[in-house]
């Protein structure tokens, strides 16, 4: 198991204690560390199964946990969204975190390793599933919006310096990308239940 994802998950649990700049502040460093530490583990031939299915698990619950600060944020009313809309984001953040990060993630992890199918057959049929998988600038792009537009939710609720105003406009140029994800995982969700 590599240090980096013990490091990140020790972070991750520090971070849940605050909702605030601290929060995104930590859980950024803890997503750095998880970019490295596959890279890490493969440069000194200490891969294993236990690190990749550790480093998975990882992965969703900052996710998830991501999504759920975020909700909590948008639902104490302090962030830009409109008093209309603060219901319909907090539910697409709890949309998000089960039928994306557990159900669709689980599910292609499950045809994956269990059922042997190859990764690129679980939604490769849709064309927006293509365009996710298949380039890796737009995939990593992707996962930067994810964790942009919700990080950013987080720092404008929180009046986190330099401006509350930066965060908004930050949150509303990733919101496209994050919704792209969000689709994307559906797709694959769906291709996985219909196969």
């Amino acid at each position: 198991v590599s240090t980096q994802s013990t490091w990140g998950a020790l972070l991750l649990w520090w971070a849940v204690q605050y909702l605030d700049w601290r929060f995104c502040a930590l859980y950024s460093l803890s997503y750095f560390l998880d970019a490295f530490d596959g890279m890490v583990a493969r440069a000194m031939n200490q891969e294993s199964r236990l690190g990749y299915y550790l480093d998975m698990i990882c992965d969703r619950i900052s996710s998830c946990l991501c999504l759920y600060m975020t909700a909590k944020v948008v639902e104490s009313g302090s962030t830009f969204v409109p008093k209309s809309f603060i219901m319909p984001v907090v539910y697409l953040c709890y949309f998000c975190l089960f039928f994306v990060e557990i159900l669709s993630h689980g599910l292609v992890c499950y045809y994956a390793e269990v059922r042997n199918v190859h990764q690129k057959k679980m939604g490769h049929q849709y064309k927006v599933v293509r365009l996710y998988l298949d380039n890796k600038k737009i995939l990593f792009g992707a996962c930067a919006a994810f964790e942009a537009c919700t990080l950013s939710l987080i720092l404008n609720g929180t009046g986190a310096a330099p401006s509350p105003m930066l965060w908004q406009l930050t949150c509303l140029i990733a919101a496209p990308g994050f919704l792209f994800r969000m689709v994307a995982n559906l797709y694959r969700l769906w291709a996985c239940l219909t196969m």
